[in-house]
């Protein structure tokens, strides 16, 4: 697939601090999630758009979720949060 049809991945600055704590486990998977969000941020097995949070979606790794919204102009996937399961709906 061309890197013309490809969305970039930004991160928040809580996320990166986030992402830069995890474990290796985990820093791999979120990695994965990452690839397939640049590739097809709407759908698949694991993304849900959020109801109570209009424009955004969620991306489950495990028992932790990842919270996004899209600007489709750009192509960018701003990532908001990564929180686990419990913490994400609050």
């Amino acid at each position: 697939m061309s890197n013309a049809l490809k969305f970039k991945i930004a991160l928040s600055k809580e996320v990166l601090k986030y992402y830069n704590k995890v474990s290796t486990d985990t820093a791999e998977r979120l990695d994965k999630c990452f690839g397939n969000l640049e590739l097809e941020p709407i759908q698949g097995a694991n993304i849900k758009p959020l109801k109570a949070m209009a424009g955004k979606y969620r991306y489950r790794v495990g028992n932790l979720r990842i919270i996004y919204e899209l600007d489709l102009l750009k192509r960018v996937v701003n990532v908001l949060a990564i929180l686990p399961r419990g913490q994400a709906y609050k």
